[in-house]
């Protein structure tokens, strides 16, 4: 009786450590789920589609018409869009009130939350109850994956973690058990996750180079044990063929299913492919202006920095210092290091080396830093001994458990801002209400989910990568070029031409998309769109950089004297540095980095007056200096104390002004630029002469003047937005 309420107790305890780790994290992601829409961008891909598949009684649509218009894409309805579907027609049924856009912001949560039970699984059948907990806790918690899995922010990053957990979880124990039913369940759960999350083939793809890995490591730890070179081959041999046997079969199967539906599982292959592209660079090049895709100098201390920032104080210190000191005492004890220790580090090597090529894949690292941290404390309370210094070390690390914790909930109340500007809500809106159903919208991708999910419009790209063979004739290179040319351009008939070429497929050009797609491709994907609106909206500014590169503009910079006598000129962080130009950027030295055009946005850094009364306005950019001198009713613009700038527009009276100063008599050497002067003046932006006549300067800043083919129909402090005729 005793015993039983001894374990009983035990019971309560755990269950209710586990509710609590489950409340911490789901308690976090809630704080945005008063947001009126979905968050970001990526999320409302995801949004529309299960949406669209819930209309449809989920019957996936066979062809997206409103993504990569014209003809529009294969339709993507992987698992995730059928799960929120799924969450909603069950909450719908309980609570009839709620809407699509609630199950959009709730969705995220309710992975999260389920989250903790793989991860506890998995900790537990590690290590124990201590280190599941642990696990849990750390792999909900962690700062790239609080970022990502917010109410709202419905990408696919929740489902990343559940099933990573769970695909883990379940391939370590058809290893153990090795029986049917531990097959079947671990092919289901590594199938889910690769329906859910294309990339999933990662956890199975990792565990399968464990065998090969298990090798090597069981030969270094016999010669390390037995101090000797000799090792007994047919020993490790045999210790391997029991996990040989399952890995191999659960691998076997998915390829096999892969095989069947191609569209939906895919194979190794492919997956191998797709990722080669990633970390050589030779994907779709619109990869190289992807800030989380950029390489990371971990021998840099912003580059530790970033990462530790993404996983984590705690893990972080678990991981590659504490699981480094478990190693060392087994090894030391010639405790035998089981298979799926090796797997964890495995996973953790290979993850890490994903993260030097870009801090997106600082997810997985996470991932497996909180298996191995979790690993690390059930092991501490396994073999420390409960004397003082044991108390000790337990005390520093439950210390190190609770900031992170703290961090954790600090950072959920600063993970907003995330939500659609109400700018973009108000131009949104409009369209939605005024536009043809059979229009195009077209500015740079980033937004087109955003447009797309919202308004119900077709878009001439967005954020779901489309190369050549899904994207026919134009695919999302050729388009973010073409959006490159006409944002940079200054003339309104290329961009025009550039526009009006996604209006329609040519005959041929429909023809061949019918060939490839087949019947999947319904009639309305060759027919002409009604209207084309475009957008010039503020956060393009920061972005020029990339629209210039794109669009095969160079600045020509080859020695810092070219640098200082072209301001408005900015690195794009490409992989090699271009004939001609001096290599810019993080990696200068290793020959990468090559300058475009863009504009430069000065910060009012002081105000005074010169010598002679004059009102002097100074402002900065990078440690660049631009000066704004005030002589009667002449406003006179200096960089650097040595060039000055011939053109300037301010506004007088909410009235727009515009200055030519080329003819000021000057001993400065003058530059044929122009400067946009804030209305308050607390700002500048510097538009060099390549750019400041481009079609972006002149749509955004100038609200289309003298451009006849487009037609201002909205405008707000950040939307511009044009009819194109």
């Amino acid at each position: 009786m005793g015993f039983e309420l001894k374990t009983i107790i035990s019971w309560l305890i755990t269950g209710s450590l586990l509710c609590i780790v489950i409340y911490i994290p789901v308690s976090i992601r809630m704080l945005t789920f008063g947001s009126k829409t979905i968050l970001d961008y990526d999320p409302w891909w995801f949004y529309r589609h299960s949406l669209e598949l819930y209309k449809n009684n989920f019957v996936s649509l066979k062809w997206d018409l409103l993504s990569y218009f014209p003809p529009g894409r294969v339709a993507q309805m992987n698992g995730w869009t059928y799960t929120m579907a799924f969450f909603f027609k069950i909450f719908k049924s309980i609570i009839p009130s709620m809407s699509f856009v609630d199950i959009g912001k709730l969705a995220p949560v309710i992975m999260v939350g389920l989250s903790v039970i793989p991860g506890y699984l998995l900790g537990k059948l590690l290590s124990n109850k201590w280190g599941g907990l642990a696990t849990a806790l750390f792999a909900t918690l962690t700062p790239t994956f609080i970022g990502v899995s917010m109410a709202g922010y419905g990408d696919t990053d929740a489902v990343v973690v559940f099933y990573s957990l769970f695909s883990a979880y379940t391939l370590i124990l058809a290893s153990t058990k090795r029986k049917i039913p531990y097959y079947i369940l671990a092919i289901i759960a590594n199938l889910l996750f690769i329906w859910n999350w294309y990339f999933g083939w990662y956890v199975i793809f990792f565990y399968t180079l464990l065998i090969p890995f298990l090798f090597v490591f069981r030969i270094l730890e016999e010669i390390i044990h037995e101090r000797k070179l000799k090792v007994e081959l047919s020993k490790i041999i045999n210790e391997i063929k029991p996990l040989v046997i399952p890995t191999i079969v659960i691998f076997v199967v998915l390829n096999i299913i892969g095989i069947i539906f191609p569209t939906e599982i895919g194979n190794i292959i492919d997956f191998i492919g797709i990722n080669l592209g990633f970390v050589s660079g030779r994907g779709l090049i619109v990869n190289v202006s992807v800030a989380e895709l950029q390489p990371i100098n971990i021998l840099t201390k912003e580059g530790f920095d970033l990462i530790a920032g993404r996983i984590g104080l705690a893990p972080t210190i678990f991981t590659l210092i504490g699981l480094l000191l478990l190693v060392v005492f087994k090894v030391y004890k010639k405790v035998k290091i089981h298979f799926a220790e090796i797997f964890l580090f495995l996973w953790a090597l290979l993850t890490f080396y994903m993260i030097l090529h870009g801090v997106r894949f600082s997810l997985q690292f996470s991932i497996a830093a909180s298996i191995s941290a979790g690993y690390f404390i059930g092991n501490l309370v396994k073999y420390l001994k409960k004397n003082i210094i044991g108390i000790t070390v337990l005390g520093l690390v439950s210390m190190l458990i609770l900031m992170f914790v703290s961090n954790a909930v600090l950072y959920g109340y600063s993970a907003g801002g995330m939500e659609v500007s109400g700018n973009w809500i108000d131009a949104l809106d409009w369209l939605k209400e005024n536009a043809n159903k059979n229009s195009l919208v077209e500015t740079w991708w980033d937004p087109g989910h955003i447009i797309a999910g919202y308004t119900g419009l077709k878009v001439h790209a967005d954020g779901a990568h489309c190369g050549p063979a899904e994207c026919i004739p134009n695919n999302h290179d050729v388009r973010i070029q073409d959006m490159g040319k006409i944002m940079s351009t200054n003339d309104g008939e290329e961009a025009l031409s550039l526009i009006t070429k996604y209006k329609q497929l040519n005959p041929e050009e429909c023809q061949e998309v019918k060939r490839i797609f087949g019947d999947a491709v319904p009639e309305e994907a060759c027919e002409p769109v009604s209207e084309i609106y475009f957008i010039a909206s503020s956060d393009l500014i920061g972005k020029f950089t990339w629209m210039n590169y794109f669009g095969g503009y160079r600045a020509p910079i080859a020695s810092n004297y070219d640098f200082m006598r072209n301001p408005g000129v900015c690195c794009a962080a490409t992989p090699k540095t271009e004939p001609g130009q001096v290599s810019c950027g993080e990696f200068a030295n290793q020959g990468r980095g090559v300058w475009v055009w863009c504009p430069w946005i000065f910060s009012l850094k002081d105000a005074k007056q010169d010598q002679e009364g004059n009102p002097v306005y100074v402002y900065d950019y990078a440690g660049l200096t631009m000066t704004l001198i005030q002589r009667d009713n002449l406003l006179i613009p200096v960089y650097n104390n040595q060039f000055m700038i011939n053109h300037l527009t301010f506004f007088y009276e909410g009235q727009q002004q515009n200055q030519d100063l080329s003819t000021l008599n000057t001993t400065l050497e003058k530059i044929d630029g122009l400067i946009w002067l804030q209305p308050d003046f607390r700002s500048l932006i510097y538009f060099a002469p390549a750019i400041k006549d481009s079609m972006f300067t002149r749509l955004f800043f100038y609200d289309g003047e003298g451009l006849e083919h487009f037609e201002q129909v909205f405008s707000n402090s950040e939307i511009r937005l044009y009819r194109v005729k």
